[in-house]
């Protein structure tokens, strides 16, 4: 698990919008950048299917394009994520990020409501999904 918790890390941030349609039926508008900012603290996480929820906790911190996030395994023991970079998420609901810690690239997708952020990747094979709720 630890080999594939660097590349997890990616996911911990990268987060739906749908492609909308200009009224009267016309060609759907190009997809936009969309800002994630925030704090964040992590509700729940899954590897492979695995729901770790209960033994994982953390934080990220969002501006309109970096983040740095922090997730604590076992309270105590020494298994974490903790990565920083960049990311771009699009109002179709699409992400990437760029770990400058790993120098891996991770895409996946997001959904953002209601102050809770879906977080959907496939880090080094491993689906991964975090749920975070925003402070």
């Amino acid at each position: 698990m630890r080999a594939s918790m660097r590349g997890l890390a990616a996911a911990a941030l990268v987060w739906a919008a749908a492609c909308g349609s200009s009224s009267g039926g016309g060609a759907p508008t190009a997809p936009t950048s969309v800002s994630l900012a925030g704090s964040y603290t992590l509700r729940s996480f899954s590897e492979s299917s695995h729901d770790l929820s209960s033994v994982a906790s953390g934080t990220a911190t969002l501006t309109d394009s970096a983040y740095r996030v922090n997730i604590q395994f076992l309270a105590g023991a020494a298994a974490a994520i903790v990565d920083s970079g960049t990311y771009t998420a699009s109002s179709t609901g699409a992400l990437s990020e760029s770990s400058s810690v790993t120098g891996k690239q991770t895409t996946g997708n997001y959904l953002a409501r209601s102050g809770v952020l879906t977080v959907s990747i496939t880090a080094q094979g491993i689906p991964v999904v975090q749920v975070w709720q925003k402070h």
